[in-house]
């Protein structure tokens, strides 16, 4: 079965810095038509940080939407065609002073696929020496390292809910599982 819409027309409801919802018109594969409100956003970069030690490094910040402090590993948003691997190298720095030697690909995740079209790379960083952070005006982070096993025990008791960052991990340990 033909599973695919075909777009008939949209319009822009609103266009900002980092994202732009649309709404388009569509007919489905029953030849009915529909509606779907599209979040457009040019995706992000996230980087999973493993030490020798066996400590993942994640950063405490207030999330307005949520209006709480979570943890997730550092990330950021792409600029229009940017390289999501130079990307990571960027924010790494960034967001936690650190500078990493390569970026291995633990894949591309679609965090809001019902209404966003939003793409995050995931990467694990090794080769770890210290930079220097470089903090938005807007941004306030605080960078720590937490024990593997820690780690899993607060995504298990719900202490760590990022997608991003239950995802990295998880595909870090299935990763992992296959050596």
């Amino acid at each position: 079965m033909d599973m695919k819409e075909k777009k008939i027309s949209g319009e822009v409801i609103y266009d900002g810095k980092i994202l732009t919802l649309v709404k388009d018109k569509v007919i489905c594969p029953n030849n009915e038509e529909a509606y779907r409100e599209i979040v457009r956003h040019n995706g992000g970069a996230a980087i999973l940080v493993v030490n020798e030690k066996n400590e993942v490094l994640l950063i405490r910040q207030f999330r307005y939407a949520y209006d709480e402090i979570i943890y997730e590993i550092p990330a950021g948003k792409l600029e229009l065609n940017e390289d999501p691997y130079e990307a990571a190298k960027r924010e790494l720095e960034e967001e936690t002073g650190y500078k990493a030697e390569k970026l291995i690909s633990l894949g591309v995740i679609y965090p809001t696929c019902g209404y966003s079209s939003e793409k995050i790379h995931l990467y694990l960083a090794s080769g770890l020496s210290k930079g220097s952070l470089h903090l938005d005006d807007d941004e306030f982070i605080e960078p720590m390292f937490i024990s593997l096993d820690k780690v899993k025990k607060m995504i298990l008791n719900n202490e760590i809910k990022d997608a991003k960052t239950i995802c990295a991990i998880s595909n870090y340990l299935l990763m992992n599982d296959n050596k």
